[in-house]
Formats: structure tokens, sequence, C-alpha cells
């Protein structure tokens, strides 16, 4: 199995497939009746899943190459990797969601929010105007991360396509270290990684980028990665991700330099 085929679960993958995909052919078929029936394959064998699917072992196989497994038994094996909701929710915030749900929810409400004023105070600002010259002035942009942030970099994606300038973004392993292989000195990849540990799961990947002299800038709460000293800039993301508030803050890190790239550069798209 190499480093990752896919950056995240297979459930997050099939989903991307079926929301995405302008065929309705057999593959969109077997993804939709995957997912109807996740958790029950990680159990199950080729013969049975070709039984649930109603087509032949050999679809199932070349279904599973289609996302970039080299077998069905690759493919299995990341199905029993383990994505449980308890990754983003703590038994602590579960109890009290049962006992005080109003009182659980403005906390965490006000959790996100000390997020979120922590990554617009001003001296986590302070870079952005630079940020937004190399943003405007690089060759090629592009956006890494782990799969949960996949969203986030979609919307910068978005607002930077709508002011004349398109970042590469892909979602798997494969094509992220293809594309950061490709950057030059020219260019500009942005990480997010809210933990900070893309570089160590995804080492290939953060080697290439580091040996491609792009600009780098880091998303990340962990200010103190020692890595870090290979990026030119650096932008928080708020203080805390317990239970899953990081996301809102990274959202709002990429809404920042979007935003100061309009401030910059935006007169003519008014």
């Amino acid at each position: 199995m190499q480093d990752s085929v896919i950056m995240g679960s297979v459930a997050e993958e099939l989903m991307d497939f079926v929301s995405t995909t302008p065929a309705r052919d057999s593959n969109y078929t077997i993804a939709c009746t995957l997912l109807r029936n996740y958790p029950r394959l990680r159990d199950m064998s080729l013969n049975e899943i070709a039984d649930l699917c109603y087509v032949s072992r050999p679809s199932i196989s070349r279904f599973c190459r289609l996302f970039g497994f080299k077998s069905f038994k690759e493919f299995s094996e990341y199905l029993k990797i383990d994505y449980s909701i308890s990754f983003d929710y703590s038994q602590t915030l579960f109890q009290s969601l049962v006992q005080a749900p109003q009182i659980t929810l403005e906390k965490h409400t006000d959790a996100i929010i000390e997020n979120l004023r922590a990554t617009v105070a001003a001296e986590n600002c302070r870079d952005l105007p630079q940020i937004a010259m190399e943003l405007h002035r690089s060759t090629h942009l592009a956006y890494f991360s782990h799969h949960f942030l996949w969203d986030v970099g979609r919307q910068f994606q978005s607002k930077m396509m709508r002011m004349g300038r398109y970042v590469e973004r892909y979602l798997d392993y494969g094509p992220q270290l293809e594309c950061a292989r490709s950057l030059s000195s020219d260019d500009m990849a942005i990480v997010c990684t809210i933990g900070g540990s893309y570089p160590t799961r995804h080492a290939n990947i953060w080697q290439a980028l580091t040996a491609s002299r792009c600009k780098l800038l880091v998303i990340t709460q962990n200010h103190f990665n020692p890595l870090w000293n290979l990026a030119q800039y650096k932008l928080g993301c708020g203080i805390s991700n317990q239970d899953d508030i990081g996301k809102y803050a990274a959202l709002l890190a990429v809404e920042l330099l979007a935003m100061t790239y309009l401030r910059q550069y935006g007169k003519d798209f008014f």
C-alpha cells in the first residue's frame, strides 16, 4: 500500500464521486450501492460485494482500480481503517449533549467564536498583504491538505477563480504528489493542516514541495513545528481543534486570503 491512495475515508471518496461525476453509469450505481450499505462493507468479500451490486467480480475490481487501488484486497484494507464519529467529537461532548444540549451547543459556539477571533487578530493578519502579492505574481498556485479540509480548499479555489486565478487542488495522494513535483520557484503552495501533521503523514509530498523551492504558506494551529522553518509564511487558524472546531477557523483563514487579494487586486471585478 502506498503512502496514501486516498487522504481520508473510502466513504468520503465515494460521496465525492457520486456528488461530482456527470455520468450515471455502472460505476455510479456501484458507488451509490456501496454508500447505502457502507457499514457492512468492511466484512464483505469480493463475491459478496459483487452480488450486493448485481455486477461481476471483474466489475468490482475495475471499480477499485478507478479509485486508485491496486486490487480489491487493498480497497478492503482501506475500508477497515476507522474513521468513526468519535474522531470528531469527544465522549465528553456526547455526554454533555445528552444531558444539557442547549448549554453544550452554546459552549461549542463560544469556542468556535474564540477560534475565529484568534484568526483575525492583528498579529495573525500582519503578513496578509505580502501573501496576497505572492499569490498575484506566482505563475502557479496550488492548495494541499488532508481529505477533511477538501471543502475549505474548494471555497478558496472558487473565490480565487472568480478573480482570475486558478488554484490547483487535488483530493488524492497521487495527484497531490504529482502537482508538488511540478512546482518551481516561480510558484506558490498553500498547505492547510490544522494540527500540523501533513508533512509527517505525507512526507513525500512535503519533501517535493520543499525541493521545488516554491513559496510556501502554511495554515495551521501548530505554530511550533520546526518544519515550518522551510515555509516563507504561516497563517494561524485559531487555537483549538477540540470537537472539530478548527475547520471553521481554517475556512476563515482562506477567506482572509481571498479578501486581502480582493482588496489589493479587485478593482477590475466591480
